[in-house]
């Protein structure tokens, strides 16, 4: 398998700081870009209750059907009706396009559900 070069899995100890702080046992996670599953690894080890996410890459998506639920292939098309139930979106959205990917989140998030997303501030200056 070859993947594009917006796959670039999340390292452990990357996942834990991005979650540090975040009650993740018993709660319910959105992970919308969810490439090989590694947050949803992270997410699972660590007590979630439940983990959707979203993939658009046929064999990445593959991959994580083996893991959770796949709730949509593009995460810039959920809608906030779809994920009134989560109490958090943990992310590393793509490169091309995290802003945007970022404020979906905030779009649809529900009330009291927190936001986490790995990005780099230089893309964000650029975007």
């Amino acid at each position: 398998m070859q993947f594009t070069y917006e796959f670039f899995p999340t390292k452990p100890e990357t996942i834990a700081d991005l979650c540090e702080g975040l009650q993740i046992e018993g709660k319910v996670f959105l992970e919308p870009e969810a490439g090989s599953g590694y947050i949803v690894d992270y997410l699972q080890e660590h007590g979630a209750k439940q983990v959707i996410a979203c993939e658009n890459d046929k064999d990445l998506k593959r991959i994580v059907e083996s893991k959770c639920t796949l709730l949509a292939e593009d995460f810039l098309k959920v809608t906030s009706d779809q994920v009134s139930h989560v109490h958090a979106i943990v992310m590393n959205p793509p490169f091309s396009n995290g802003p945007e990917h970022i404020l979906h989140a905030f779009k649809i998030a529900p009330p009291g559900c927190q936001i986490r997303a790995l990005y780099a501030q230089e893309n964000l200056i650029k975007n």
